[in-house]
């Protein structure tokens, strides 16, 4: 491929911008998530490609979030493809955490013929991992700081919630401390996220990919575990 110009970007999306930024040199692999992003840097670079992280509305510099519809997986998705074609890429590596490995999963089934890979690193087909006896989520889901988030979603309200994810087994959303880049968040990007969950099942839909899928878990990882 040849080399894409380095640092910040926008793609025009018609009614509006996204943002991303691009570091490294190689094969391309994009990275987002739909309710934190790196604040003003991107990810760490992956060496040997070239990384392109991708803001999504109302974070960084992209344009602000049109309505609550944009704080989800699908929406992210088809931002993602925007910025794909903006850089002039046929196919990119996408890789995704968490959420971001949700949408990462939304996008393959929407826009699978554009990707040469897919890395999933600690997430889940479906919502059906908050039901998981072997994770936090049952006991989290009945808490009433869970309540209190869900019925107000505010920055207090949210430090409360992730409180509660600490005291049961995780750090901040089980990312190390140290090293970690500092986050942007919004709570209520968050809280529609959780809210709209229920509507992203891709399990079935999977089965149709035909490209290289690396699937990362830990062993003890208390929010996503292997099953």
């Amino acid at each position: 491929m040849s080399s894409l110009t380095q640092g910040l970007g926008k793609a025009p999306s018609g009614d509006g911008e996204i943002a991303y930024i691009v570091e490294g040199e190689g094969p391309a692999i994009a990275g987002s998530h739909p309710y934190w992003s790196p604040k003003g840097c991107g990810y760490p670079p992956i060496p040997g490609f070239t990384t392109i992280t991708v803001f999504p509305r109302g974070f960084g510099q992209s344009s602000p979030a049109r309505d609550t519809l944009d704080y989800g997986f699908r929406r992210l998705s088809d931002d993602l493809d925007t910025v794909r074609r903006h850089l002039g890429l046929d196919k990119w590596i996408y890789w995704g955490v968490s959420y971001g490995g949700m949408t990462g999963q939304v996008y393959a089934v929407k826009y699978r013929e554009t990707l040469h890979a897919l890395i999933l690193d600690g997430t889940a087909p479906s919502w059906q991992y908050i039901q998981d006896t072997n994770s936090i989520w049952p006991e989290v889901a009945k808490s009433p700081e869970a309540a209190a988030f869900r019925a107000n979603p505010t920055p207090e309200t949210q430090r409360a919630f992730r409180e509660l994810v600490s005291r049961l087994g995780m750090n901040e959303w089980g990312f190390p401390k140290e090293g970690m880049i500092e986050q942007e968040q919004n709570s209520a990007a968050l809280a529609e996220c959780v809210r709209r969950i229920g509507e992203d099942d891709v399990r079935e839909d999977l089965k149709v990919l035909d490209i290289p899928v690396l699937v990362l878990v830990g062993e003890k990882d208390p929010s996503c575990p292997p099953s």
